[in-house]
């Protein structure tokens, strides 16, 4: 209408303040309601970049905070394990009282066959709860595999004392006595060139049955290089040659090893030869005459009937005076106190180090009776050796079978075998030796890894978590206890016919309780670390976290506070100012109606 005073441009001029007071009203509202002066940075778009710098900076330090604790609780868990508590337990405890149960057998002046037996036990349920506590797990995580965090790091191969003590029988078959042999590491299952033919077994170095000698286990390459003698290894894959041994010598040239055997070497009527029972009582020259040992059945003949009646089965002698077979030994069978058998541990001839195969197609081979020779051209026989095995195809029907060699002449021409030729004669016929598979691998207890886990507690500090099954204090404790453990009472390896071994595993212990040994260490230079310096690192790192939380405690307090004064409203300020907004817009609106109303009439 022409005579109204108010216009569009007006209306929307005085609408357009409304509005940006009911916006403010609004925002007063927001604030009143969260307590936050915005919902974004833009509006407080003065403080932002510092309140983002602050921001940035408590989500560091809550990310510190969190791994910080889940590290305090491993490291509590590792304490409970290591016995670093006020209550004790744990692996120091296991430790300690194994070494007091040690100490204490060791004193006493009559050794019997239930002490022994019970000492035995002792070690055999230490090395249980070792196992237990050395496999503690934190939401999941192995904690002493290193960083093989998902694989059980410690199996010691536990079942029962008996078995144990099968597997390690202390004479043949001995528990590592050196940190180098414990902890071989190693699974060759074919030669360098990738041949599994690659072993060949002779139960003598040497061939000649008339010297002392051990077994032999021959490669087609330098695979035993790095293999440390006194490991225990396990032989597997093999057609007459799978079990536990110990590496008694290795070739230089890393071509073969050598492992503990129990055999006997041809010698006759010594008359020199002492036998000592276990009870100390000996038997000589007057008792029975002269001895005869003979390598093939491993048997003792005494040239006097009924002398060795006293030697029962299962029990264990010592020879002496005797030009090859000194040692001790465990009686297999007496027959009629005249002829012994030992409890024997030896190789059989198996396989060839020849590559990849040995197949002689010859059109001359010449067999003697004579020497119990086989001859060819000079070279054919060079890649052979004392101990293997050779067939025989295509020659007379006495000649055709396998022959074990006892020498090879030095051109490769002539073999010397210990069976004997049924007919001379000249003829084309093959030679074939068979070649043995195999796998040899170490014996090991653990199986992580050695990398130390690097936690940072803050941003300039941070500490290795390193305590892993391999450590030298726990190392040198399962490495003593088994040695207690090993050898059946009675036998040849039983604790009861090797008390030395007291000493040195009650050195290994307090080596690995507390490092405070004396004398001599048994088996050379042993690592430093031990159980109460462990503990004390752990301690060390669990009061690093707990000095780190409250520092951080104290920081995140005063970034939130500093946050909080960016992004808070003040109530009380907030509710004036949203009264004070109210009111205007309430006004604002009374105006408005005011103004809408006015026109020419009314104002004339």
């Amino acid at each position: 209408m022409s005579d109204r005073i108010a216009n569009y441009a007006t209306s929307t001029n005085l609408l357009s303040y409304l509005n940006i007071s009911q916006t403010r009203m609004l925002d007063m509202q927001y604030r009143v309601s969260t307590q936050k002066i915005s919902p974004d940075y833009q509006g407080i778009a003065r403080n932002a970049q510092y309140l983002t710098n602050l921001e940035n900076s408590l989500d560091h330090l809550n990310g510190y905070m969190k791994n910080n604790d889940l590290m305090d609780l491993r490291l509590s868990i590792t304490n409970l394990a290591l016995g670093g508590t006020t209550e004790g337990g744990g692996i120091e405890t296991t430790v300690k009282n194994f070494l007091s149960q040690l100490k204490t057998f060791k004193g006493l002046t009559g050794k019997t066959q239930d002490s022994i037996a019970t000492i035995q036990q002792q070690a055999y349920n230490a090395l249980l709860a070792l196992e237990g506590d050395l496999n503690v797990t934190s939401g999941g995580r192995f904690l002493f595999g290193g960083g093989r965090v998902n694989d059980t790091p410690v199996d010691l191969g536990l079942t029962n004392l008996t078995d144990f003590q099968t597997k390690y029988n202390g004479s043949t078959t001995t528990y590592p006595t050196t940190r180098t042999a414990h902890i071989e590491n190693f699974d060759i299952s074919k030669d360098s060139s990738g041949t599994t033919n690659w072993l060949t077994f002779t139960q003598d170095g040497d061939g000649v049955t008339t010297t002392a000698g051990n077994g032999r286990i021959t490669a087609t390459s330098a695979q035993f290089l790095n293999v440390e003698v006194g490991t225990t290894i396990e032989v597997t894959g093999t057609a007459n040659n799978n079990g536990t041994y110990t590496v008694k010598t290795v070739d230089g040239a890393g071509m073969y090893i050598e492992v503990e055997t129990r055999m006997l070497t041809d010698e006759l009527n010594n008359a020199a030869a002492t036998i000592t029972l276990p009870d100390g009582s000996t038997l000589d020259a007057t008792n029975f005459t002269d001895l005869t040992f003979n390598r093939a059945g491993n048997s003792i003949v005494s040239a006097t009937a009924t002398a060795l009646t006293s030697l029962t089965v299962g029990s264990s002698f010592t020879i002496s005076g005797t030009a090859q077979n000194d040692g001790t030994y465990t009686v297999a069978t007496n027959t009629s106190g005249t002829t012994l058998t030992i409890v024997e541990n030896k190789l059989t001839d198996e396989g060839t180090a020849a590559t990849p195969t040995l197949d002689l197609n010859l059109t001359a081979q010449t067999f003697s009776t004579a020497n119990n020779t086989i001859s060819a051209a000079a070279g054919t026989y060079s890649s052979l050796s004392a101990g293997m095995i050779i067939d025989i195809t295509g020659a007379a029907v006495g000649n055709n079978q396998s022959y074990t060699i006892t020498n090879v002449s030095s051109d490769g021409s002539t073999l010397t075998v210990s069976q004997t030729i049924a007919t001379d004669e000249t003829v084309a016929s093959n030679a074939d030796v068979t070649e043995a598979d195999g796998t040899i691998s170490s014996v090991r207890y653990y199986g992580g890894d050695q990398l130390a886990q690097t936690h940072r507690v803050d941003e300039f500090r941070s500490f290795d978590f390193d305590i892993n099954g391999l450590d030298p204090a726990f190392e040198k404790a399962i490495r003593a206890m088994s040695i207690i453990a090993q050898g059946a009472y009675g036998t040849e390896g039983g604790l009861d016919q090797n008390l030395t071994r007291l000493d040195d595993a009650i050195y290994l212990l307090q080596s690995a309780f507390d490092g405070s040994t004396t004398g001599t260490a048994p088996y050379g230079t042993e690592l430093t670390s031990n159980i109460r310096s462990l503990i004390t690192t752990n301690a060390y790192q669990v009061v690093l976290i707990e000095q780190t939380t409250k520092t951080h405690t104290t920081y995140k307090g005063y970034l939130e506070g500093q946050i909080s004064s960016i992004e808070d409203s003040d109530p009380l300020e907030t509710i004036v100012a949203l009264q004070d907004e109210q009111n205007a817009l309430e006004a604002s609106y009374m105006s408005l109606a005011r103004i809408r109303e006015l026109s020419l009439v009314k104002f004339m």
